[in-house]
C-alpha cells in the first residue's frame, strides 16, 4: 500500500506529479473491484446503496488527493473520515472496499498522530458494522474492517517514524554544515586580522617613520637659501606618494578588518588627486569590503595607467548600482599632445596591472573588460550584486589612528 498510494506531503515536490498518479491510479483499481462485487448483493436497493457509497467515497478521494498538500487540516481531515465511513460502508457489499479504511488510517498516521489516525479508522470500523448489522451480514466483514484499519494505522505510523527520523538526520546534517562554515569563517576572519596587524606594525609604521624622516629633511631644505626649486618640487611629490602610502595600508587594514571606508568616497578622493571626474548612478547600497577593495583598485590601476600612458588626458570615473550588480567605469580621452590613440594607448607595459585586478575582481564573479573606444580608452570592471552586504558593519577602531 505504500507503493501504490504514496502521500505527496512526504516526498520531494519533483515527485508530486508521480505520487499523485500512482493514488489516482490505485483509486481506479480499487473502484474496478469494488463494481465487481457489488452484483452479488441480493436487492436492486441494496446495489443502489452500494454504487452511492463508492462514488461518495470515489470522490472523497479525489477531493483528499487534491487539497492534502494545500488545505487546511480540518479539510484534509474531514474528506479521510468520508473515505474511511463510505468504503467501511460499503464493505458491507464489497469486501475489497476494506482498503477503503485501511489508505484513510494509513494517511492520517502518515500526518498526524496516533489519535486522530484512529479516529479515522474507527469510523471506518464503525461505518462496517453498522452496515453489516442492518443488513445482516456475516460479521467477519467488521472484523475485516479492524485488520485494514489496525495494518493501516501500523504501516502509517511506522512510515511517519521514518520519516521523522529522516528530517531529523537532515537538520542534525545542516546543523553540522553550518557549524562547519562558521568555523571556517571564524578561522578567515582571524587570519584576516593577523594581516591587518602584520600591515599595521610593518607597512604603516615603517612608512609613518619615512614620513617623519621627510618632514625632517624638508626642513633641512627650507633652512637652506639656495635650494632647487625643482629638489623642493621632487620632495613634495615624495612626501604625497609617503602620504598616499599610508592611506592605502589604512584601507587595506579596513578591509581587512569589514570596516571599509564606503566605496563612492575612496574613489572621489581618488578621483581628484588624478584630475578625474567623477559621478555615480542608480540607488546606492553597502558593499562587501572585499568588492570595496576590488572595485577601488580596478579605479587606481586604470587611473595610473591614464597618467603613465595618455599624460593630460581627460579622465572620468562612474559608480553604476544596477539592480543585478555593480559597475565601475573608467574613461579617458586621447591626449592631444602625446600622439595618436594607438602610440599613446596601446602601450601598457607588461600588463600585469590589468591582469592582477582581472583576476581579484574574478575571485568575486565578476568581470573586467579594457580596451579602445571612440575617442580613447575604457575600463569597465563589473561585479554581480551577490557581492552587497546585507548590513553595514559596525565601525571598528582604526588601528594606523595611532
Amino acid at each position: 500500500m505504500t507503493v501504490l498510494f504514496p502521500d505527496p506531503d512526504r516526498v520531494p515536490p519533483r515527485w508530486g506529479g508521480l505520487a499523485n498518479g500512482l493514488t489516482l491510479a490505485g483509486l481506479g483499481l480499487l473502484v474496478f473491484g469494488s463494481v465487481t462485487g457489488i452484483p452479488g448483493t441480493d436487492s436492486s436497493g441494496q446495489k443502489v446503496a452500494a454504487v452511492l457509497l463508492l462514488v461518495v467515497a470515489s470522490l472523497a478521494w479525489l477531493a483528499w488527493v487534491l487539497v492534502r498538500s494545500s488545505r487546511p487540516e480540518a479539510v484534509v481531515a474531514t474528506c479521510l473520515v468520508v473515505v474511511a465511513a463510505a468504503g467501511g460502508a460499503l464493505a458491507a457489499f464489497s469486501p475489497i472496499a476494506l482498503i477503503f479504511p485501511g489508505i484513510a488510517t494509513l494517511a492520517a498516521a502518515s500526518r498526524w498522530t496516533v489519535g486522530p489516525a484512529a479516529a479515522v479508522g474507527g469510523a471506518g470500523a464503525l461505518a462496517s458494522a453498522v452496515t453489516t448489522a442492518a443488513n445482516g451480514n456475516k460479521w467477519a466483514v467488521v472484523w475485516g474492517a479492524l485488520g485494514a484499519v489496525f495494518t493501516g494505522l501500523m504501516v502509517g505510523i511506522t512510515r511517519r517514524q521514518a520519516i521523522d527520523h529522516a528530517e531529523q538526520a537532515t537538520r542534525l546534517e545542516l546543523a553540522s554544515d553550518r557549524a562547519n562554515v562558521e568555523r571556517t569563517r571564524a578561522e578567515v576572519l582571524a587570519e584576516r586580522n593577523h594581516l591587518a596587524r602584520e600591515i599595521h606594525d610593518v607597512l604603516s609604521h615603517t612608512l609613518a617613520a619615512l614620513s617623519l624622516q621627510l618632514e625632517a629633511f624638508a626642513t633641512v631644505v627650507d633652512a637652506e637659501p639656495g635650494t632647487s626649486p625643482r629638489v623642493r618640487d621632487q620632495l613634495e611629490r615624495t612626501r604625497q606618494l609617503v602620504r598616499e602610502g599610508l592611506d592605502e595600508a589604512r584601507g587595506a587594514v579596513r578591509a581587512l578588518r569589514d570596516d571599509a571606508v564606503p566605496l563612492e568616497e575612496r574613489l572621489a578622493k581618488l578621483a581628484e588627486q588624478h584630475g578625474a571626474a567623477f559621478a555615480t548612478a542608480g540607488p546606492r547600497r553597502p558593499l562587501a569590503p572585499e568588492t570595496v577593495l576590488a572595485l577601488y583598485r580596478v579605479a587606481q590601476e586604470a587611473l595610473t595607467n591614464v597618467m603613465k600612458h595618455a599624460t593630460g588626458a581627460a579622465a572620468s570615473v562612474e559608480l553604476a548600482f544596477d539592480d543585478n550588480a555593480v559597475r565601475l567605469t573608467v574613461d579617458n580621452d586621447v591626449p592631444s599632445t602625446n600622439g595618436t590613440a594607438s602610440d599613446a594607448l596601446g602601450r601598457s607595459g607588461g600588463g600585469f596591472g590589468l591582469r592582477g585586478i582581472s583576476e581579484r575582481v574574478a575571485l568575486l564573479g565578476g568581470e573586467v573588460d579594457a580596451g579602445p573606444v571612440p575617442g580613447g580608452w575604457r575600463v569597465r570592471a563589473v561585479v554581480p550584486a551577490a557581492g552587497a552586504a546585507t548590513t553595514t558593519p559596525a565601525p571598528t577602531p582604526d588601528p594606523l589612528a595611532s
